[in-house]
């Protein structure tokens, strides 16, 4: 014997498909963002154009 679905029991479901898509766009957006900052070169390892106060330096 199964029980009739309420009206609360409805909503509790809407609203946890409601999360579950939300959550899905959130960890989408992650994704992204982590992959943009795995593709930036790491400043640190550029190399240098300028001295420290802003004079050029002489290509090798």
């Amino acid at each position: 014997m199964s029980v009739p679905e309420t009206p609360l029991l409805e909503q509790l479901v809407s609203g946890q498909q409601q999360m579950l898509a939300e959550q899905r766009k959130t960890n989408e957006l992650l994704v992204l963002l982590i992959e943009a900052l795995a593709d930036e070169q790491d400043p640190d390892e550029a190399a240098a154009t300028h001295y420290l106060d802003g004079t050029p330096m002489a290509e090798s």
